[in-house]
Protein backbone atom coordinates (compact mmCIF):
# COMPACT_ATOMS: atom_id res chain seq x y z
CA UNK A 1 0.00 0.00 0.00
CA UNK A 2 1.27 3.47 -0.85
CA UNK A 3 -0.06 6.69 0.55
CA UNK A 4 1.83 9.32 -1.43
CA UNK A 5 2.24 7.55 -4.76
CA UNK A 6 5.99 6.98 -4.48
CA UNK A 7 7.45 3.50 -4.10
CA UNK A 8 9.58 4.44 -1.07
CA UNK A 9 6.39 5.21 0.82
CA UNK A 10 5.12 1.64 0.93
CA UNK A 11 3.81 0.78 4.37
CA UNK A 12 5.97 -1.48 6.54
CA UNK A 13 4.61 -5.01 6.99
CA UNK A 14 3.07 -6.48 10.14
CA UNK A 15 1.88 -3.30 11.79
CA UNK A 16 -1.67 -2.82 13.00
CA UNK A 17 -3.87 -0.73 10.73
CA UNK A 18 -4.03 2.12 13.26
CA UNK A 19 -0.19 2.31 13.28
CA UNK A 20 -0.07 2.68 9.50
CA UNK A 21 -2.88 5.21 9.69
CA UNK A 22 -1.19 7.17 12.46
CA UNK A 23 2.18 7.21 10.72
CA UNK A 24 1.11 7.95 7.19
CA UNK A 25 -2.39 9.21 6.86
CA UNK A 26 -2.24 11.91 9.51
CA UNK A 27 -0.54 14.12 6.92
CA UNK A 28 -0.59 12.64 3.44
CA UNK A 29 2.07 15.06 2.21
CA UNK A 30 4.67 13.31 4.34
CA UNK A 31 6.79 10.48 3.00
CA UNK A 32 8.30 7.53 4.85
CA UNK A 33 11.42 9.50 5.70
CA UNK A 34 9.28 12.14 7.40
CA UNK A 35 7.22 9.73 9.51
CA UNK A 36 7.33 10.00 13.24
CA UNK A 37 9.36 7.27 14.87
CA UNK A 38 8.04 4.76 17.36
CA UNK A 39 9.35 2.71 20.19
CA UNK A 40 8.37 -0.87 19.42
CA UNK A 41 8.63 -4.10 21.32
CA UNK A 42 6.67 -7.21 20.39
CA UNK A 43 3.16 -5.93 19.61
CA UNK A 44 3.52 -2.68 21.54
CA UNK A 45 3.95 0.60 19.68
CA UNK A 46 4.62 3.91 21.43
CA UNK A 47 5.17 7.01 19.28
CA UNK A 48 8.32 8.58 20.69
CA UNK A 49 7.27 12.15 19.94
CA UNK A 50 4.74 11.91 22.78
CA UNK A 51 5.48 12.16 26.50
CA UNK A 52 4.63 9.18 28.74
CA UNK A 53 3.76 8.83 32.38
CA UNK A 54 5.85 5.77 33.29
CA UNK A 55 3.63 4.74 36.19
CA UNK A 56 0.14 5.22 34.80
CA UNK A 57 0.77 4.59 31.08
CA UNK A 58 -0.80 7.82 29.93
CA UNK A 59 0.55 9.75 26.95
CA UNK A 60 0.69 13.52 26.63
CA UNK A 61 0.85 15.41 23.32
CA UNK A 62 1.84 19.06 23.60
CA UNK A 63 -0.29 21.21 21.30
CA UNK A 64 -0.91 24.91 21.04
CA UNK A 65 -3.15 25.79 23.93
CA UNK A 66 -2.81 22.58 25.87
CA UNK A 67 -1.75 19.00 26.42
CA UNK A 68 -3.89 16.23 24.93
CA UNK A 69 -3.92 13.09 27.15
CA UNK A 70 -4.71 9.44 26.40
CA UNK A 71 -3.85 5.89 27.46
CA UNK A 72 -0.81 4.34 25.77
CA UNK A 73 -0.93 1.01 23.95
CA UNK A 74 0.81 -0.88 26.75
CA UNK A 75 -1.68 0.46 29.29
CA UNK A 76 -4.73 -0.33 27.17
CA UNK A 77 -3.54 -3.87 26.50
CA UNK A 78 -2.84 -4.40 30.20
CA UNK A 79 -6.29 -3.01 31.11
CA UNK A 80 -8.17 -5.14 28.60
CA UNK A 81 -11.34 -4.19 26.77
CA UNK A 82 -12.46 -0.75 27.95
CA UNK A 83 -16.14 -0.67 28.90
CA UNK A 84 -16.67 2.67 30.65
CA UNK A 85 -14.90 6.01 31.04
CA UNK A 86 -15.86 8.88 33.33
CA UNK A 87 -14.08 12.25 33.05
CA UNK A 88 -14.15 15.51 35.00
CA UNK A 89 -15.90 18.30 33.09
CA UNK A 90 -14.12 21.07 31.22
CA UNK A 91 -13.18 23.95 33.48
CA UNK A 92 -12.15 21.79 36.44
CA UNK A 93 -8.65 22.15 37.85
CA UNK A 94 -6.55 19.01 38.13
CA UNK A 95 -3.19 18.53 39.85
CA UNK A 96 -0.45 16.44 38.32
CA UNK A 97 -0.81 12.87 39.58
CA UNK A 98 -4.42 13.37 40.65
CA UNK A 99 -7.47 11.78 39.02
CA UNK A 100 -9.13 13.55 36.10
CA UNK A 101 -11.41 10.58 35.54
CA UNK A 102 -11.77 6.84 35.83
CA UNK A 103 -11.69 3.84 33.54
CA UNK A 104 -13.38 0.44 33.76
CA UNK A 105 -11.99 -2.40 31.67
CA UNK A 106 -11.80 -6.17 31.70
CA UNK A 107 -8.64 -6.25 33.85
CA UNK A 108 -8.58 -2.78 35.43
CA UNK A 109 -10.91 -0.46 37.27
CA UNK A 110 -9.39 2.71 38.60
CA UNK A 111 -8.40 6.34 38.24
CA UNK A 112 -6.91 8.14 35.26
CA UNK A 113 -4.21 10.43 36.71
CA UNK A 114 -3.11 13.64 35.06
CA UNK A 115 0.45 13.61 33.66
CA UNK A 116 0.44 17.43 33.89
CA UNK A 117 -1.37 19.82 36.19
CA UNK A 118 -3.70 22.57 35.06
CA UNK A 119 -7.28 23.18 33.99
CA UNK A 120 -9.28 20.78 31.83
CA UNK A 121 -9.97 22.74 28.66
CA UNK A 122 -11.72 20.04 26.66
CA UNK A 123 -13.26 16.60 27.20
CA UNK A 124 -13.54 14.09 24.36
CA UNK A 125 -17.25 13.20 23.96
CA UNK A 126 -16.38 10.54 21.37
CA UNK A 127 -14.37 8.41 23.83
CA UNK A 128 -17.13 8.79 26.44
CA UNK A 129 -19.71 7.51 23.95
CA UNK A 130 -17.45 4.77 22.55
CA UNK A 131 -14.94 3.66 25.22
CA UNK A 132 -13.59 0.83 23.02
CA UNK A 133 -11.84 3.51 20.94
CA UNK A 134 -9.11 3.24 23.59
CA UNK A 135 -8.48 -0.32 22.37
CA UNK A 136 -8.69 0.45 18.66
CA UNK A 137 -7.21 3.93 18.25
CA UNK A 138 -5.16 4.75 21.38
CA UNK A 139 -3.17 7.62 19.83
CA UNK A 140 -5.92 9.08 17.67
CA UNK A 141 -9.63 9.35 18.44
CA UNK A 142 -9.28 7.87 21.94
CA UNK A 143 -7.80 10.87 23.76
CA UNK A 144 -9.47 11.74 27.06
CA UNK A 145 -8.92 15.42 27.83
CA UNK A 146 -6.94 18.50 26.86
CA UNK A 147 -5.32 20.19 29.86
CA UNK A 148 -4.19 23.82 29.87
CA UNK A 149 -1.02 23.30 31.91
CA UNK A 150 0.12 25.36 34.89
CA UNK A 151 3.78 24.38 34.83
CA UNK A 152 4.41 22.54 31.57
CA UNK A 153 8.22 22.41 31.53
CA UNK A 154 8.46 21.07 35.08
CA UNK A 155 5.70 18.48 34.52
CA UNK A 156 7.17 17.24 31.22
CA UNK A 157 10.60 16.77 32.83
CA UNK A 158 9.16 13.83 34.80
CA UNK A 159 7.80 12.04 31.71
CA UNK A 160 9.55 9.68 29.26
CA UNK A 161 10.19 11.20 25.83
CA UNK A 162 12.24 10.60 22.68
CA UNK A 163 14.89 7.85 22.93
CA UNK A 164 13.95 7.24 26.59
CA UNK A 165 10.63 5.78 25.42
CA UNK A 166 12.28 2.69 23.88
CA UNK A 167 14.36 2.07 27.01
CA UNK A 168 11.28 2.43 29.21
CA UNK A 169 9.16 0.16 26.98
CA UNK A 170 11.84 -2.55 27.01
CA UNK A 171 12.00 -2.36 30.81
CA UNK A 172 8.22 -2.53 31.16
CA UNK A 173 7.95 -5.59 28.93
CA UNK A 174 10.70 -7.38 30.88
CA UNK A 175 9.17 -6.37 34.22
CA UNK A 176 5.71 -7.63 33.24
CA UNK A 177 7.21 -10.88 31.92
CA UNK A 178 9.21 -11.47 35.10
CA UNK A 179 5.96 -11.12 37.09
CA UNK A 180 4.15 -13.54 34.78
CA UNK A 181 1.79 -10.81 33.55
CA UNK A 182 2.95 -10.92 29.94
CA UNK A 183 3.64 -13.93 27.74
CA UNK A 184 6.76 -14.33 25.63
CA UNK A 185 6.11 -13.46 21.95
CA UNK A 186 6.46 -16.41 19.59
Amino acid sequence: MQYCGRSECAEPPRQPVWVRSWQGNRDKSRCAGDRRSMAQRDNFYLPDDLYYDRKDHLWARVESGGVRVGLDMFGQKAAGTVAYIKLLPAGKAVAKGRAFGSLEAGKYIGPLKAPVGGRIAEVNPEVLATPRLVNTDPYGAAWFVVIEPNNLEQDLADLAHGPDVQVWLDQEVEDYRSKGLLKEES
